[in-house]
């Protein structure tokens, strides 16, 4: 399935507390902020330990944005993609190969493709990961 811009995913259907909307267009154009706090005030974030959100997604690429408590992780087992991990917010561990590095608000990180890595919050924090996948998994 495409969109009318020519994206695989073409729209979210949408839900009670999320409108629908195109997982990829020629320019999209998003406020952290308010997408931040849109995703603190969404219940699944006030019933567990983390919520995210996807804001842009394509066979190749997906960038994902997600508000943390302290302690919650993100794990991402495969490591297939390469990975920008950007701390909006708050601190964050990245480790990868049991090698850790401490992640501050306003700093950025990038994984290469290969290494399982897992991020996980030292305090109540907000993360933007970009995804970039391989040719063979993208199936390009």
């Amino acid at each position: 399935m495409t969109n009318g811009n020519g994206g695989t995913y073409g729209s979210t259907s949408g839900t009670d507390t999320r409108e629908a909307r195109a997982m990829i267009e020629p320019l999209m154009h998003f406020s952290l902020a308010e997408e931040v706090a849109a995703l603190r005030a969404e219940e699944a974030y006030r019933m567990r330990d983390r919520n995210s959100r996807t804001l842009a997604k394509e066979t190749d690429f997906r960038v994902l944005l997600s508000v943390m408590r302290s302690g919650a992780a993100l794990d991402e087992q495969d490591g297939e993609s390469r990975a920008s991990v950007h701390v909006i917010e708050g601190s964050a561990t990245l480790g990868i190969d049991g090698d850790e590095t401490l992640l501050e608000a306003g700093e950025l990180a990038v994984v290469d493709a290969g290494s399982a890595w897992l991020l996980q919050a030292r305090s109540e924090c907000a993360v933007l990961i970009t995804f970039a996948f391989p040719d063979e998994r993208a199936g390009v």
